[in-house]
């Protein structure tokens, strides 16, 4: 065996024990990650580390590129962070059944694409998800720059599990057609102007007769969730609703809102539209992107969130500069709905972090600079510059050359992280895009819901909120697509949800929200 001399054998036991006395003062101090220092190594710097970023997109060709170009900006511009991201999309299609499982079997990962329609509530429950409180406290202040006042949608028990992209506070909902078949048939757009989806149906009528090769109206577009939810009901937690049109003395009564008089009218409106033929056949195939039908001309309209663009107004026909650049068809939107400042609205695009994730502080690092670093975000959201895309006075513009589907990173993931308003615009959208957001968030924050910052508490009733989204979910799908009678289905949907502990549910959301009511002197 070799020996060591003397010197070096005392030299090593006095830098061990000064090791041992530095990690026995500095202790555990974060209660929401499994390292304490942001992965410091003996010399007082970050050990290198690698986070995993999981988010739903279809598959793009040169994803390992740009993650590469991303890792070396990030090691030239922040190199005392010593870290690196590994992208990890999934397909849309596979999503659920996915995440579920590297969750259920601990699979490391870091960043987490998450949002209150895309089982948010469940990874909460499951424990999927760390709280970020104390993360955020210490290595978010950009976030915190911008989203300070839009935290609360995301706390659980009182814990912050996700941090909200900063972007518009509400989204328009309305109806979004292809151009070229509302000109052909001279089809009046000012028919919208009552804000109702049934003055579609006699455009409906025509597309089927003369248009054998394009379905009139596409899903998945969800207008029931959509139109009909944001539309005529404050939302409370889940099924449970406070609707608009509540007769006096029980505006704050909470109701079910597949047992709702609309609900049911609109259910049967896109039963009917199925019947006839207006709705596609495929409207529940997983994964279905309603817009390359649009792009291969074989659409004529849908219901989808509205370009948020300047003046807009109900029943105000207008270009849709996002769609028409991203299918290369000419778009026109009409929005039916603008929607009230939403409690629900701050949790529905947000990242959280895994509780499988080996350094949670540097994972809030990295997520914190995509709230400040425009480059950053350019990298993740439009790839490369001159392979994926041009600059063209300030905008975003494809190689000549190139279409999105040709050019090989064409995500469309700017809601999905960091501070939208820093992101370039498309040729083809409005330049002001991002102003215009300024102005509608103005609008929509003076017309707040009658519970907003009321957040629900599903700790005293989690599993039977499990057990709820599980009777939904036979059901759900082919409601909102018009594939199932609701006359026959809606019934037997319920009487699921009933033995599934409904009214044990509904109890509980009305004493939670006739406390928070109390105590806002609400």
């Amino acid at each position: 065996m070799k020996r060591f001399k003397k010197g070096t054998i005392l030299l090593t036991s006095i830098l061990l024990m000064i090791f041992m006395t530095m990690t026995g003062c500095s202790g555990n101090s974060s209660s929401n990650s499994t390292s304490s220092n942001g992965g410091d190594n003996a010399s007082g710097g970050l050990k290198p580390y690698e986070v995993v970023m999981v988010y739903p997109n279809a598959p793009q060709k040169d994803t390992a590129l740009v993650q590469d170009a991303m890792n070396e900006y990030l090691k030239k511009t922040y190199p005392e962070l010593n870290v690196s991201v590994k992208l990890n999309p999934i397909d849309w299609g596979a999503w659920t059944d996915k995440t579920n499982l590297m969750m259920a079997s601990g699979e490391k990962f870091d960043l987490i694409f998450t949002a209150n329609w895309l089982n948010f509530q469940q990874q909460v429950t499951k424990g999927a998800l760390l709280p970020l409180d104390d993360l955020l406290a210490k290595y978010g202040p950009d976030i915190e720059a911008v989203e300070k006042d839009y935290h609360d949608a995301a706390k659980r028990g009182g814990k912050l599990y996700g941090i909200h992209t900063h972007q518009e506070l509400g989204n328009p909902q309305g109806l979004a057609f292809s151009k070229e078949l509302v000109d052909k048939y001279h089809f009046d757009l000012s028919v919208f102007k009552s804000g109702d989806i049934k003055d579609l149906e006699p455009m409906l009528k025509v597309i089927k007769e003369n248009e054998p090769d394009v379905t009139p109206f596409v899903i998945p577009a969800y207008p029931l969730d959509a139109y009909y939810g944001n539309g005529s009901n404050d939302g409370v937690a889940n099924v449970a609703v406070l609707p608009l049109d509540a007769a006096p003395g029980n505006e704050y009564k909470v109701v079910d809102s597949y047992e709702t008089p609309k609900y049911m009218e609109l259910a049967k409106l896109m039963n009917s539209w199925f019947k006839n033929g207006y709705i596609n056949k495929d409207a529940t195939t997983a994964g279905l992107d309603n817009w390359k039908k649009f792009q291969a001309k074989r659409a004529f309209a849908t219901m989808a969130d509205m370009d948020i663009i300047a003046d807009l107004e109900i029943g105000k026909a207008a270009p849709m500069p996002s769609k028409s650049t991203s299918t290369g068809t000419d778009i026109i939107q009409v929005p039916l709905k603008i929607d009230r400042l939403q409690t629900d609205k701050m949790a529905a695009a947000m990242q959280g972090i895994s509780k499988t994730s080996k350094d949670p502080e540097r994972a809030m690092m990295l997520l914190n600079l995509f709230y400040k670093d425009k480059n950053l975000l350019t990298l993740f959201n439009f790839g490369v510059e001159g392979k994926h895309y041009v600059l063209k006075n300030g905008q975003i513009a494809l190689p000549d050359g190139k279409t999105s589907d040709s050019v090989g990173y064409y995500p469309g993931t700017e809601y999905q992280i960091g501070n939208q308003l820093l992101n370039y615009t498309r040729v083809g959208e409005d330049p002001n895009k991002y102003k215009n957001y300024e102005q509608f968030n103005k609008k929509v924050a003076e017309k707040k819901s009658r519970v907003f910052g009321f957040v629900f508490d599903p700790e005293p009733v989690k599993d039977i909120m499990i057990s709820l989204d599980n009777a939904k979910k036979q059901y759900d799908e082919g409601l909102k697509s018009g594939q199932l009678n609701p006359e026959e289905n809606l019934p037997k949907l319920v009487d699921k949800m009933k033995a599934a502990g409904l009214d044990k549910f509904m109890a509980e959301a009305q004493r939670q929200l006739d406390e928070w009511r109390k105590a806002n002197n609400n």
